[in-house]
This record gives structure tokens, sequence and C-alpha cells, in this order.
């Protein structure tokens, strides 16, 4: 089984030219690059990339889902347990954590580009609120994370 996550149904070439005027196919309309749509999906394509250079490779599978637009309702749930399993290992501070390790701080740096992939995934207006609310979660989650492997 491939690890490949498709959304298109027949090969085709990379170049295109289609976004040669500035503007891209979403959902099958055209959209500008520079609009609130595929600025959010840029960034989700950003936050899936760093989640891969930290090794959270499921998450990035998740990612994808969402910039697909597709229902992610049932992954919440698995990242709120994962929460409650991290919290209960963690003392929490009421401070504010600069990490120094490499691991936390690529953790920590993945948890910023998810802030901003919430904030530019709620502009867009077009992804529905479970993908905002698992978007919350992730970024909970890999704060614990990076606190982990912090200490």
């Amino acid at each position: 089984m491939s690890d490949e996550v498709s959304y298109y149904g027949e090969k085709m070439s990379v170049v295109t030219k289609t976004g040669d005027d500035g503007k891209s196919n979403y959902f099958e309309k055209r959209v500008s690059k520079g609009g609130k749509i595929l600025e959010a999906v840029g960034t989700l394509d950003e936050l899936q990339a760093v989640l891969g250079l930290v090794g959270l490779e499921k998450l990035q599978k998740d990612i994808y889902e969402i910039m697909g637009r597709k229902e992610i309702g049932e992954r919440i749930k698995e990242l709120e347990e994962e929460i409650v399993k991290l919290e209960k290992g963690i003392k929490m501070g009421n401070k504010f954590v600069i990490f120094k390790k490499e691991k936390a701080l690529k953790l920590n740096w993945a948890r910023t580009v998810v802030r901003r992939a919430e904030r530019k995934v709620v502009a867009a207006k077009v992804f529905d609120k479970n993908s905002v609310i698992y978007l919350n979660r992730l970024s909970d989650l890999i704060y614990l994370l990076a606190i982990k492997e912090e200490r």
C-alpha cells in the first residue's frame, strides 16, 4: 500500500501552465493565487512539510485531508486522547517555555505553523468547523510533545 494521498483520477504533467495568469483551480473554481483560499491551502501545505520534518507522518496525512476538505472530525477525539495521556506525564508550569533542544525547537516551530494555518483556514471561510477544531487540538498536542522533548 502506498503512502501517497491522491485527489486526482488520472496522471497529469506537473507543468500545466494553467496558473500562469495568477489563478489556480480549487474545487472546480478559478481562484486567485493571492487570495485567502490558496493562502490557507499553501500554509497547510507548509504545515504538512514541517510535520514530516519532525516525524509526525500520520498527522501529515490528516493535513492533506483538510486540504482536500475531507471530513476530519473522527481524528479530533484521537488527538484529545493523546493530549490527556501526555498531560498526565508532564508537569505544566505557568510561564512561557524557551525551547533549547533541537527536536523541541522543531516541534515548537511546527506548532507555530499550525497556529498560522488555523488563522488562514478561518479567514478562507471554505473549510468546515472540524478542520479548525482539529488544528486547534493539533497545536496543543505539538506543544506538549515539545515540552516532553525539552525535559
